[in-house]
């Protein structure tokens, strides 16, 4: 009975063991930046009338990935904006210019644990709306 015990629990340790190496070997996404460009001819607020509003802005979609220390990340980013757009990790030298309608993909290790800002060196941080790499120790 020890012996089979014994060899359960060996066998569920290594599945486990198994199954976080899995989890960090490799990850692959897909991330879409999309433009939204929203015109608004006038607008009335507390008795002030404003004309002309233009609001543009670009956000990654999905905003947010996870993956494990350790893994390598593959990012493919299709850009659907009708301009270029910057895509930039600091904490990993990351900084790529991605041509309207291209597609390309970056890859690299996750090797530092954290939450780092995915954000586009292009433009002025409040039209590319910024997401979130998170790499879990």
């Amino acid at each position: 009975m020890k012996v089979t015990k014994v060899l359960g629990t060996s066998l569920i340790a290594g599945l486990l063991l198994a199954a976080s190496a899995v989890q960090a070997s490799e990850k692959n996404f897909t991330i879409v930046m999309n433009a939204y460009d929203t015109n608004i001819p006038e607008l009335k607020v507390e008795g002030v009338t404003v004309t002309n509003i233009r609001a543009f802005n670009v956000l990654n979609e999905p905003e947010t990935i996870a993956v494990h220390k350790g893994a390598k990340v593959n990012i493919t980013i299709e850009n659907k904006s009708p301009i270029s757009e910057g895509f930039s990790i600091d904490a990993y030298g990351i900084q790529e210019v991605i041509k309207a309608g291209e597609t390309k993909t970056i890859s690299f290790v996750a090797d530092k644990p954290g939450a780092f800002t995915v954000w586009c060196q292009l433009h002025p941080k409040n039209i590319h709306l910024p997401g979130t790499l998170n790499v879990i120790d």
